[in-house]
């Protein structure tokens, strides 16, 4: 059922618990069968960049990799182990880990007045029970999650209520200013290789070919058309006593080509990453017939697909990983842009958020939006 959400909202404000309670009758409740009967269901449409991703995950597994996942939340100390030098310029762009701390709250005889007035008349054993519960929160015995539940299940009155009275009795939960940890959000999949690779030396055989796509978080100065601060990255390793550039050439063209890419070309990349041999960091260029006279800048048919390169032993020694290891990652969304025509990876990504990137509609789709409205009501005439 339709409803008014300034009214909703005037209604919350005066009074939460029953504004909360009344949004029962706004739901209704037809027949699943009447709803969605069985013969009329569509197969539904995916978004470009999982469709981008299930076809990755076929094309890896074509080539032999086998699928895993690495961990997203990363200590800044593998930064340091990895990255070498290099080190700070990568947590400059990293994403720290943080959390709110734990009130430890009094209940003075002011509190008590205010507690009684949204909950009703708590009795003296309830109010210790308050107590006790926020103080158990505050060792951590109790989750946040836990904590409005677990004051109502004791004083038997309404959870919303006691999400109220939280709020307006004890402040401090309002005031808390998160704290930061020493761990980071996975700002490259290398950050999570070199700690899988580390904890699976011992008992996996070489030579081993992995691959993971999955997100990644970058803390740039801005989005725009080509960067986001969360994308996916597409990234594979070959662990192997011989494992070498041609390694990396080999995947990129058998990756890349069942996409529709072809002509393929490696330049050297002038980044030379610290956590790369010498010399080893490539950049993939590769044709696509579909790009020419497109309008995006790559409109010559060539574009920047992927880069690769050789683990550095300084790195791979951090985690006593005793085998050169060739690591190939690729923008997800990037390859995305590609296949569907997109120039904009905000539009692309975000198909919701268009109207900050210039909102097309079709002459159909605005037709659609035009309706009337009729106000007139006809009067009868009295009879003579």
């Amino acid at each position: 059922m339709k409803f008014n959400p300034d009214k909703i909202k005037e209604a919350t404000k005066a009074d939460f618990d029953a504004a909360w309670n009344a949004g029962k009758k706004y739901v209704s409740s037809p027949g699943i069968n009447e709803k969605y009967p069985r013969a009329s269901l569509k197969y539904g449409k995916p978004h470009p960049v999982f469709d981008t991703i299930q076809r990755l995950r076929d094309a890896y597994m074509r080539l032999g990799f086998l699928e895993f996942m690495n961990p997203i939340i990363v200590e800044d100390r593998d930064i340091h182990k990895q990255f070498g030098y290099e080190a700070l310029a990568v947590l400059d762009r990293c994403f720290y880990v943080g959390g709110l701390p734990r009130p430890n709250v009094g209940i003075s005889d002011e509190r008590i007045a205010e507690i009684k007035t949204i909950l009703g008349d708590v009795s003296d054993e309830g109010i210790e029970k308050i107590r006790q519960i926020l103080h158990s929160y505050k060792k951590g015995e109790i989750e946040g999650d836990d904590l409005v539940p677990e004051i109502a299940s004791e004083l038997k009155v309404p959870d919303s209520k006691v999400a109220v009275m939280i709020d307006h009795v004890f402040p401090e939960f309002k005031s808390l200013v998160p704290v930061s940890s020493q761990n980071t959000l996975r700002s490259h999949m290398t950050s999570g290789w070199f700690i899988s690779l580390g904890e699976m030396i011992d008992y996996q055989k070489t030579p081993l070919k992995l691959f993971s796509v999955d997100r990644v978080f970058r803390r740039e100065q801005a989005e725009d058309a080509t960067r986001l601060m969360a994308y996916y990255s597409a990234s594979c390793v070959i662990m192997d006593e011989n494992v070498s550039v041609d390694d990396g050439k080999a995947v990129a063209a058998g990756l890349l080509s069942q996409f529709g890419f072809s002509n393929f070309t490696f330049r050297p990349d002038e980044k030379r990453s610290k956590y790369y041999v010498p010399d080893t960091q490539t950049e993939v260029f590769a044709y696509h017939p579909k790009l020419v006279g497109s309008k995006t800048k790559y409109k010559d048919g060539w574009v920047e697909v992927a880069t690769f390169g050789i683990y550095s032993p300084s790195a791979l020694s951090q985690y006593n990983i005793p085998y050169p290891v060739m690591n190939l990652g690729m923008g997800v969304e990037r390859l995305a842009m590609i296949l569907h025509d997109s120039t904009d990876v905000r539009a692309l990504t975000y198909p919701q958020f268009q109207y900050k990137t210039g909102w097309v509609m079709s002459d159909s789709e605005i037709a659609s939006m035009i309706y009337c409205e009729c106000r007139h009501r006809l009067q009868s005439k009295p009879r003579s």
